[in-house]
């Protein structure tokens, strides 16, 4: 392993204002939660795109944020949770929104789920650059 991933409670120094954390499950997020949503992005994450710890560990977390939000509401829906897939629009009574879904994001599930929290959104921002730039292809050929 490259980096070292950071710990429970690391997450929650780093996330202090943004889940209330609990012992009791009804009152908030507890270390079970957390250690879940690391366990899923240790699948996710690749450490070879990160060029130092401290890029690596702010990857990680929004991407465990990222995981815990869904976790949070997959448990909420019970044995009712669907999958949310990008809509383009939403209409309630009088009320309606739309938005256009970039076509590298319809064309790409994994981006696709990532879009559906703001802390997955953070983390595309992050890893795009990471993903894309110019590659160079020089002629040559090695010596027998």
């Amino acid at each position: 392993m490259k980096y070292a991933n950071p710990t429970v409670q690391e997450f929650k120094e780093y996330w202090f204002r943004d889940f209330p954390y609990s012992d009791n499950i009804e009152e908030g997020v507890t270390d079970a939660d957390i250690a879940k949503a690391f366990t899923q992005a240790n699948f996710a994450i690749n450490q070879n795109l990160f060029s130092t710890q401290a890029d690596y560990t702010t990857a990680y977390m929004l991407l465990a944020a990222h995981y815990l939000v869904l976790d949070l509401r997959l448990a909420a829906q019970g044995l009712n949770s669907t999958y949310q897939w990008a809509v383009a629009s939403k209409s309630v009574g009088s009320v309606s929104e739309s938005y256009s879904i970039p076509s590298r994001f319809q064309n790409n599930p994994y981006l696709t789920m990532l879009s559906q929290t703001g802390y997955g959104g953070k983390y595309i921002e992050l890893l795009l650059p990471l993903m894309s730039g110019n590659v160079l292809s020089i002629p040559g050929r090695t010596l027998p």
